[in-house]
């Protein structure tokens, strides 16, 4: 076996191709079915996935096929590349905000509050393009202080560099700003600061090293589970599409499912989804629902404050219940944001030189690809151009509306909340909902005798939200790239189309499903658009509900101490046991049903990766064919709408 001389391999990363076109076109057209995914779970449960991983695995997938085809192969790069096309894609319905402040302001804002307000598709078009560029401009100016010096964990961005390099057999080359982590693992440290960051860089690779006993991938084995769990959801996903009764299944009685909601949801991509998050999610999630629906919600029904039908949002004790999430969700919020602010303030002032521009070119362009990344004095430049895109659209649809200075204000509210995202995707996964936040800062400026108040603090929320997404989405996506040596430009203008294609894709989606089915309905519910207008109406003076301000409040600091329980002691094995405030929250706001189904797969998960004939089976391919149970559901979910729109127009004569 040829063992590269370094100069060979330092010289094949200077000429291996970033940026091609093929990548890109594939990145869209996996990102097509990732927007379709996460628009209908949007609307459905009120959240959505950035399948990195799915993403690399059907690039990978997908060109193998076409092997005999291609001169040259795929590379790592280049599936990087289409990584970044694609998710930025899937996350538009997010960015955008087709599962929250848009069927808001179609479906529930009142006529005392100018509603509803029914959107043209070019409006739609106009308001998302113009939401496309400023988060993702804001990351790239700070990539080098959040991806490159800090020691931030970034666990789903290793998982997904690890299946990159797993599938090319490479070893990790991650480019780490001054100089290659070759050179920097191999040089002597120069004092104490220097053997730490030495230690830091030679745990990283061996983390992300390929080891085919734990975490390695056989694309053959991983191509069959994606296609064997992309058919069965496919397939049962129709079945369930057809017979609605399957998604309420009493298997608790038919009284606690009729009266109370407590029964099992057939859903394969919410069994899909339990396996990608593992039991640990869940459960927190189940302690939310029991709190909520076992507890509280009979509880409200009991004292009258509740008289209406249980899944009634008005009048029904879902919609009295959802105040509860409501707190926990802002506690948890604004737990974080202080915390990372404070964090901020302390690095920002270490790091002065650094954030004063000092050594500007070399500060943010990787040494092994000198032009890799764009001069950080114009990237400032173009977030610049980017904020005014987004100030001009936000004018040109709803100006009659929101005036000028409140859409400054919200970009000016998103960059903090986007220094949020960015640490909250690189230590949790999770990117918050950071919208929560505007909500109650717009709140202290906007009177509620103000006619259109309700409205302005929608949409600046949205725009910080937006900032947020994408911030964390595009900063997972470099951690990824730097990781298996890949180019950061190459990337943002990989996330720039993407996420254009992505508004177009978004507007389509949502069009679609909002034509079809009935919003609120039995399938979409909409609980993060309910969230988020719910949101703002206590932000601007409405009272709450009778009988759950005490509720709340408990909510709230259970909620907060949980989290700074958890942020305080997070290496403890114990505090695995402690629910986050969103996983609680989110257990509250959706049906049991949800949260059942995703313990389901979540077990499921365990006990293949440590019982029976599969025991030790490959983490990959469990989650391989939880993905494709994910996609599955909502390609069967458009299946079932085109064929029932054919039905219509072609027998219903």
């Amino acid at each position: 076996m040829d063992i590269a001389r370094p100069d060979d391999e330092e010289n094949q990363n200077h000429t291996t191709p970033h940026f091609t076109w093929r990548a890109v076109l594939a990145g869209l057209i996996i990102g097509f079915f990732i927007n379709l995914s996460n628009t209908y779970y949007g609307l459905r449960i009120g959240a959505a996935s950035q399948m990195s991983i799915v993403s690399a695995l059907l690039g990978f997938v997908t060109f193998q096929f076409l092997q005999r085809y291609l001169r040259i192969s795929l590379n790592p790069s280049e599936n990087s590349l289409l990584l970044s096309v694609s998710t930025s894609v899937g996350c538009m319905p997010v960015a955008a905000g087709f599962i929250n402040v848009i069927p808001a302001l179609e479906f529930l804002l009142s006529s005392e509050e100018k509603g509803p307000l029914l959107l043209s598709a070019k409006s739609l078009i106009v308001w998302s393009i113009g939401l496309c560029f400023f988060g993702l401009l804001f990351a790239a100016v700070f990539r080098n202080h959040f991806v490159v010096q800090e020691k931030l964990p970034w666990p789903g961005a290793k998982r997904a560099a690890n299946l990159i390099n797993s599938l090319y057999h490479q070893n990790p080359q991650p480019s780490m700003g001054h100089q290659s982590a070759r050179d920097e693992a191999n040089r002597q440290p120069d004092n104490e600061e220097d053997t730490d960051h030495s230690s830091f860089v030679r745990e990283e690779q061996a983390l992300l090293t390929p080891q085919p006993t734990i975490d390695g991938f056989r694309w053959d084995r991983g191509k069959q589970s994606l296609f064997r769990g992309t058919l069965l959801s496919w397939g049962l996903g129709m079945i369930v599409y057809f017979v609605p009764v399957l998604r309420k299944i009493p298997v608790f009685g038919r009284t606690a499912s009729k009266n109370w909601l407590w029964s099992v949801d057939l859903s394969p991509g919410f069994f899909g989804q339990g396996m990608m998050t593992g039991p640990t999610v869940p459960l927190h999630t189940m302690m939310g629902a029991v709190a909520g629906w076992g507890t509280l919600s009979p509880y409200a029904k009991k004292q009258g404050w509740a008289p209406g039908s249980i899944d009634d949002w008005e009048n029904g004790a879902r919609g009295w219940i959802i105040w509860v999430a409501l707190a926990s969700l802002l506690a948890d919020a604004f737990v974080k944001l202080g915390w990372f602010i404070w964090r901020e303030v302390v690095l920002f002032s270490d790091d002065t030189a650094i954030m004063d521009g000092e050594n500007e070119d070399e500060i943010n362009t990787d040494h092994d690809y000198p032009s890799s990344m764009i001069g950080r004095r114009r990237l400032i430049f173009y977030f610049l151009v980017s904020a005014i895109i987004c100030a001009v659209s936000v004018h040109a649809t709803f100006g009659s509306v929101v005036p000028w200075y409140y859409t400054g204000l919200a970009l000016t509210l998103a960059l903090p909340t986007a220094v949020v995202g960015i640490r909250s995707i690189a230590e949790t996964d999770h990117n918050p909902e950071c919208a929560l936040v505007s909500h109650l800062v717009f709140g202290t400026f906007l009177s509620s005798s103000n006619p259109n108040a309700i409205l302005i603090n929608l949409f600046s929320a949205a725009v910080s939200q937006a900032g947020a997404s994408q911030s964390g989405d595009i900063s997972h996506n470099f951690r990824i790239g730097q990781l298996v040596g890949s180019s950061p430009k190459v990337q943002l203008y990989g996330h720039i189309i993407g996420s254009i294609f992505g508004a177009f894709v978004s507007c389509g989606a949502y069009r679609l499903y909002a034509s079809q089915h009935s919003i609120p309905g039995p399938l979409f519910r909409i609980p993060a658009a309910f969230l988020f207008i719910n949101t703002a109406r206590v932000a601007i003076g409405h009272g709450l509900p009778e009988g759950v301000a005490p509720f709340a409040i408990v909510a709230a600091v259970f909620s907060g101490m949980s989290t700074i329980v958890k942020m305080r002691y997070a290496n403890r094995w114990w505090q695995t046991f402690i629910p986050t405030g969103v996983s609680f929250a989110i257990g509250i706001y959706n049906t049991p049903s949800f949260t059942i189904t995703r313990i389901m797969g979540a077990v499921f998960y365990w006990a293949c990766a440590n019982f029976g004939r599969e025991k030790g089976r490959k983490n990959n391919d469990l989650l391989v064919l939880a993905s494709g149970l994910v996609l599955g559901e909502s390609v069967a979910s458009l299946t079932g709408l085109v064929s029932t729109m054919m039905f219509k127009r072609f027998g219903g004569h």
